[in-house]
C-alpha cells in the first residue's frame, strides 16, 4: 500500500534524526514547501564543535548548547524561498522556543510523531493560527484540537 505524504515526510525525519550526536534526545525536522523538502535538521552542537560522545558530553544532564532540529532546519531554508506556507514534521514535538521560531517563520503547519512531555507549546502555536498535527507510527493524522483523525490536504 502507498505511504501518505504525511507518513513519507515523518519518516524521512526520523531518518533524519539518526544523525542526531544528542545524548538525550535523537531528534529530526524535515521543512516542506508544496510538497518538496527545501530544508532538513537535527539537533546537535553547533557546526564546526565537537560533537557530544556518550559519558564525556558537557551537556548530559542538562544541555543548553545543542540546536534544535526544528532551528536547525528553519536556519538552512534557501533564503530565496519563503516559509509562509511550509510544512514542518519533526519527529518529536516543539519546546517553546522552537514554537516562537517557528511563528517567526510563518510555519503554517507543524506535524509531529511524540508528544514532548511538556505540550504547551503545542496550544500555543495554535492559538497563533498554526495547524498542529500529530503523526502516528501507523500513519493515522490527528488535529491536536480536536483529537481526531483527519485527511490532510498536501
Amino acid at each position: 500500500m502507498r505511504i501518505t505524504r504525511q507518513q513519507m515526510f515523518m519518516e524521512i525525519a526520523h531518518t533524519v534524526a539518526k544523525r542526531s550526536t544528542c545524548f538525550r534526545l535523537n531528534v529530526g525536522s524535515v521543512v516542506v514547501i508544496n510538497n518538496r523538502i527545501v530544508s532538513i535538521g537535527y539537533n546537535g552542537r553547533p557546526a564546526g564543535q565537537p560533537h557530544c560522545e556518550g559519558n564525556d558530553c558537557p551537556g548530559r544532564d542538562g544541555c543548553h548548547e545543542t540546536i534544535h532540529a526544528e532551528d536547525n532546519a528553519l536556519r538552512h531554508v534557501p533564503s530565496e524561498l519563503k516559509c509562509e506556507s511550509c510544512d514542518v514534521y519533526v519527529t518529536d514535538s516543539p519546546c517553546q522556543g522552537c514554537a516562537e521560531k517557528l511563528i517567526a517563520s510563518n510555519v503554517r503547519r507543524v506535524f509531529f510523531g511524540k508528544p514532548y512531555r511538556i505540550t504547551e507549546s503545542l496550544d500555543w502555536l495554535m492559538e497563533r493560527g498554526v495547524e498542529v498535527y500529530q503523526v502516528t507510527p501507523a500513519g493515522y493524522v490527528i488535529d491536536w484540537k480536536t483529537r481526531r483523525i483527519v485527511d490532510v490536504a498536501p
